[in-house]
């Protein structure tokens, strides 16, 4: 899809601005007096040489020489400030942006995010939101002060000599028309250079998730050869970024190079025939290189602007997709009474029908269980009763009140999930058990892993609720994983719990005592479990077939 660029989704970036006026037109200002500040050291050169120097005049060299030592810890001082203030404001600014478009992403259906790749979207989150937020700050402030600092010079070139200052302002458009004739030609390159990059990342995430498996196949030769290859052609790309970056700055070193010749002969000229002072032609000297040196920060201003336009259009393609209701606006969810499908249909945009008139009531305390072939649409079926997807038609409904009018984060907080891959991450065992609970006691941590089976296993760690676990749970046993999620369920003590093919990863025999387990942490907690390992479960409420887009009976 590609974005209307007249839509692009500036109101969010414009808003973390707006909020934060105060202290970029404070640092506007600062980086103002800066640029003054920086006029001041060639002017008072002058004064020095001039007035003091060629004068004879001793106490004023002394007093223009201190007075260049005071603006220089003036300067160095405030452009620290300067600096401290920027980094604090752009962290804000970008910490302000990853929020709102993770806000986004979270309210994204189950099916986008299937959709997307998690690189894909971890290059959108870092890479582009970093280009946008540099644009919108650091652009705004460098251009700022290179357009002051082009003007300060210009007029104080004026000021010593309005000829010079003619002759150095016919040489601005030259060096503005070198550089846009080759910026353009590097940035596509840096471009090209960027997209080879996140091949590369590519690479190493795919080799690295997959380590074992590269072992096991004996294809480490195939992948150091692929890696040999993406070097090549990564080197190949850096070097044309470094050629056309070479000749890029090659044009302006000229003219600048050129404008300094032509100022030496001219003012040198000029001092001989008395028309101007010495001191005067240093300045000039000076002003000629700050004249010159904000060109291409105004150029490059230019650059990541079209930098800007392709990551905010990257974004707004992520923006564009549609997303649920706030989790946070609905009323609150009934605290009993029965859970019930009723006449569901559903069907994934451009799919086929998944579902046709489905119905399912679960009552307090049932456990029931819905098995099927992959692809029937029994993990749809819970992001339907987690209210992560919509039915085309029909109710979902939770004590007689249709899901849909109820707050999501409320209704969640009554759900517990299981899934067939839990979902553990890199932090502490007791951070991952508080993830849904985190006001849950240590006491009542460990009284969960000891009501799910890894007592045992617990008193072993001698970090206790302190043991790491890696990403993913890969750390752990499939086994302990399951029982993991579903310790971190029972904290937080829900009214229903789903568990999606929670046996997937064990054998018959774990499948069993897992599911034993279950009956007798869970007790009379509602439970629903999606499993096409239907033989693993005992004492079954109902047990339901999904097939052909139908959910059929097939007793308890």
């Amino acid at each position: 899809m590609t974005p209307d660029r007249h839509a692009l989704p500036w109101s969010w970036l414009y808003r973390p601005l707006k909020a934060r006026r105060a202290s970029l037109l404070v640092l506007l200002g600062m980086s103002l007096c800066a640029t003054l500040l920086a006029l001041a050291p060639p002017l008072l050169t002058q004064r020095l040489i001039d007035q003091g120097l060629m004068a004879g005049q001793f106490d004023k060299v002394v007093g223009y020489a201190l007075a260049m030592v005071a603006v220089g810890l003036a300067s160095l001082g405030l452009q620290g400030v300067i600096r401290l203030r920027h980094v604090r404001l752009s962290a804000t600014l970008l910490l302000s942006l990853r929020r709102a478009l993770l806000r986004h992403l979270l309210r994204l259906p189950r099916s986008r995010w299937q959709a997307r790749g998690r690189g894909d979207l971890m290059s959108r989150l870092d890479g582009d939101l970093s280009i946008l937020q540099g644009f919108a700050l650091d652009s705004l402030l460098s251009g700022f002060s290179n357009a002051l600092g082009l003007i300060g010079a210009l007029a104080m070139i004026g000021v010593l000599n309005v000829q010079l200052m003619l002759l150095v302002a016919l040489l601005v458009p030259l060096q503005w028309l070198w550089l846009h004739l080759w910026r353009p030609r590097l940035m596509a390159r840096q471009q090209a250079l960027r997209a080879h990059s996140g091949e590369v990342s590519g690479f190493w995430q795919d080799t690295l998730s997959h380590g074992q498996w590269w072992q096991g196949q004996a294809l480490e030769a195939p992948r150091l050869n692929l890696l040999q290859a993406l070097g090549h052609e990564q080197m190949r790309r850096l070097l044309a970024v470094r050629l056309v970056g070479y000749l890029s700055d090659l044009g302006p070193q000229l003219l600048t190079a050129l404008a300094r010749v032509a100022l030496l002969l001219g003012g040198g000229y000029l001092v001989i025939e008395g028309r101007l002072q010495l001191g005067e032609l240093v300045a000039l000297l000076s002003y000629l290189a700050m004249v010159m040196a904000p060109i291409g920060g105004l150029i490059g201003l230019y650059g990541g602007w079209q930098r800007a336009r392709v990551s905010a259009e990257r974004l707004a393609e992520l923006f564009a997709e549609p997303t649920l209701p706030s989790p946070y606006v609905g009323r609150r969810a009934p605290a009993s009474g029965d859970i019930v499908l009723r006449k569901v249909s559903f069907a994934y945009a451009g799919q086929p029908v998944l579902f046709n008139g489905l119905d399912l009531r679960l009552g307090q305390g049932d456990k029931v269980l819905v098995e099927g072939p992959s692809g029937a649409g029994k993990s749809t079926l819970v992001a339907l009763l987690l209210g992560l997807e919509s039915p085309s038609s029909g109710t979902v409904e939770v004590g007689e009140v249709n899901l849909e009018t109820l707050s999501r984060r409320a209704w969640l907080k009554q759900v517990a999930w299981v899934e067939q891959h839990p979902s553990l991450i890199r932090a502490s065992l007791g951070d991952n058990l508080r993830l849904t609970a985190p006001g849950a006691s240590d006491e009542q941590a460990i009284a969960a892993l000891d009501r799910v089976g890894l007592g045992s296993w617990f008193e072993a760690q001698p970090q206790g609720l302190a043991t790491p676990i890696s990403d993913h749970g890969h750390s752990v046993s499939g086994g302990q994983r399951a029982r993991l999620a579903l310790a971190r369920a029972l904290l937080s003590k829900p009214r229903l719990v789903l568990l999606d093919e929670p046996t997937g990863a064990l054998d018959p025999v774990a499948a069993r005592a897992f599911d034993a387990v279950l009956d007798e942490a869970l007790g009379q907690t509602t439970r629903l479990i999606i499993s096409h390992q239907g033989e693993h479960f005992a004492s079954l409420d109902r047990r339901y077939r999904l097939l052909d887009g139908r959910l059929d009976e097939v007793g308890a």
